[in-house]
């Protein structure tokens, strides 16, 4: 395995992790509500919306990876021409 390889799977294994954490800490606000520390309204749209955050930037930042990876990109193609 090359060290580009090793760096594009360890960035994405960070990203999917955020996003289960995100999923994880969204499932608990919506289902769980014992599993959250504080039990009142402003706690839980604290976390849920942090969650929310994590989840979207987590979500993009995989998406932009895979984009940039992929073969056929531009960014790709650039750096096959540089090496």
């Amino acid at each position: 395995m090359t060290h580009k390889e090793r760096l594009y799977r360890a960035l994405k294994s960070e990203c999917e992790a955020n996003i289960n954490e995100a999923l994880l800490t969204m499932d608990m606000c919506f289902f769980k509500g014992t599993a959250i520390g504080e039990h009142t309204s402003e706690h839980f749209l604290a976390e849920a919306l942090k969650a929310l955050d994590k989840l979207t930037e987590s979500r993009d930042k995989l998406d932009t990876l895979k984009q940039y990876h992929d073969e056929s990109s531009m960014f790709n193609k650039q750096q096959q021409l540089n090496d």
